[in-house]
């Protein structure tokens, strides 16, 4: 089984990056590795890279990021199952998500929220609902 994996760098100074593909480059693990360009397919993008990125299913997303709180827009839901969506933003504080994501739910029409883990039994969890005005 091969994976792959796409980095992006910080920065464009190649005497920065060179170093460190050489370095991939000399481990046994690694069996190629390509430069892509600026212009890639948006469906290799790092989800949760920027808004509007593309709609994940919830298994990526409780793979990409396990034990985590995420925030989804255009949300897709089938019942009170969430199914899917654009990840916005994750964090591991649901407090930090909340803070953060407080202006992106603003903007986005349908956002959801939850958690990727197991949750302790018996713990409290507040519930929000945004009120249409």
């Amino acid at each position: 089984m091969t994976t792959t994996v796409a980095v992006r760098f910080n920065t464009d100074d190649q005497s920065k990056i060179e170093p460190l593909l050489n370095f991939v480059k000399s481990l046994d693990l690694v069996s190629s590795v390509e430069v892509a360009s600026e212009a890639s397919d948006p469906s290799t993008e790092a989800p949760g890279s920027a808004p509007g990125e593309r709609f994940l299913p919830i298994e990526e997303i409780q793979r990409l990021y396990p034990d985590e709180w995420v925030l989804l827009a255009e949300a897709k839901w089938e019942g009170v199952k969430i199914l899917g969506g654009t990840v916005l933003l994750h964090e591991p504080s649901k407090r930090d998500m909340a803070l953060k994501g407080r202006d992106l739910i603003k903007i986005h029409q349908r956002t959801a929220h939850f958690f990727t883990g197991k949750l302790p039994v018996r713990r409290t969890i507040g519930l929000m609902r945004r009120v249409q005005s």
